[in-house]
């Protein structure tokens, strides 16, 4: 992948390429890029962990949460789920609707839209024996969307440019044929109106990421929906955290078996670039896009309301590894305070929706 790059980068006019379409190749190329490679990505073999990864309780919650909105919404039964991963989370969701609600879980459609050929096959495994479970490779081929939308950890993954202000100038950051940075004052018009639209002012040192490409994909998703909930897990900063000086130097990060990289222009194909997404384009281009906003959470704020500790077993088994035991222990791990569902939140936003009553998350009793 590296005398892939080395060599595009060398063909162009000018000696250097943005940072979108180096993560396009290192991540994308259709024969060796990250994402269409081959190699194990998530889980103890891969080069990160996702909430779904702990045990099957992040999509019982999902599942039990989508029960009480399939009962308070008048909203199509069809989940359709952006970017699946390993199928873990359709599993965990069907086979909780299945269990807790046969009638809807025979009405339900089950949507993936899965553009990795190697995540494709793992989801078609795993959801083989479900009928109701369609595939489909991308999201343009799909025409309207009504039901619920949701995407664990989708939106970090998307290419992103990188500019950074220094000297009073702000600057893109290139990158050149020997796989190093240069700077080039900005002349991106999109980038400039993105910061206009956002009302992002960068300071003096500050390097931030520009996510072009997500906003693009996002836009063309709310112009899809017709009637749904959108449901949208990822890591993030809102505009004012991106102003801490914690944040000055951007997010953009390799991972690479579990270890993280801050030179993110090495390893190109064979490890895992990502960038903390952008919460309030989001919000500004959905609001455009008439979806409203309903609720920002941590992600262990969200789990809590869509009553998880109800998963919790109060078990005798003595064996450590049972089922009970172990969806115990990831539920201590998903809600506690440090964990990784501090690192996450969680976006609802509706179109043409209305909630019975205002009652977003079931009521539960513990």
């Amino acid at each position: 992948m590296e005398k892939i790059l080395k060599s595009y980068i060398s063909s162009q006019k000018q000696p250097y390429i943005t940072f979108k379409e180096y993560m396009d190749l290192a991540l994308y190329h259709p024969e060796f890029g990250y994402y269409n490679s081959n190699q194990e990505k998530i889980g103890r073999h891969g080069d990160f962990y996702t909430s779904s990864n702990l045990s099957d309780v992040f999509g019982r919650a999902l599942g039990r949460w989508f029960i009480h909105l399939f009962a308070t919404c008048d909203i199509p039964r069809h989940i359709i789920e952006l970017g699946a991963g390993t199928g873990r989370i359709a599993h965990a969701v069907l086979a909780y609707i299945q269990e807790q609600d046969e009638e809807l879980f025979n009405q339900l459609q089950y949507t993936v839209i899965e553009s990795s050929p190697f995540h494709g096959h793992k989801q078609k495994s795993l959801l083989e024996n479900y009928e109701n479970v369609y595939f489909i490779k991308d999201l343009e081929s799909i025409g309207e969307l009504r039901g619920i939308i949701f995407s664990n950890e989708l939106f970090d993954a998307f290419p992103v440019h990188v500019i950074e202000r220094k000297e009073g100038i702000t600057y893109e950051v290139m990158v050149t044929a020997d796989l190093h940075e240069q700077l080039i004052p900005l002349q991106n018009a999109e980038i400039e109106a993105y910061l206009e639209v956002l009302s992002l002012d960068l300071v003096e040192g500050q390097r931030i990421e520009i996510p072009l490409s997500m906003v693009q994909y996002y836009r063309t998703l709310c112009t899809k929906i017709t009637k749904g909930i959108l449901v949208t897990i990822d890591y993030g900063y809102t505009n004012e955290e991106w102003k801490e000086d914690i944040h000055r130097r951007g997010s953009l990060r390799g991972y690479y078996q579990h270890s993280m990289y801050d030179n993110v222009l090495q390893k190109a194909g064979e490890m895992d670039l990502t960038a903390h997404i952008h919460w309030d384009a989001l919000r500004v281009n959905g609001k455009e896009q008439e979806l409203h906003s309903l609720s920002f959470q941590r992600q262990n704020e969200f789990l809590l309301s869509c009553g998880i500790l109800e998963e919790l077993s109060n078990t005798s088994n003595p064996n450590p590894f049972s089922t009970e035991h172990k969806r115990n222990r990831a539920i201590r791990t998903l809600i506690e305070p440090g964990q990784i569902s501090s690192h996450f939140q969680v976006l609802i936003q509706s179109k043409n929706i209305e909630i019975k009553n205002n009652n977003l998350f079931p009521t539960t009793i513990i």
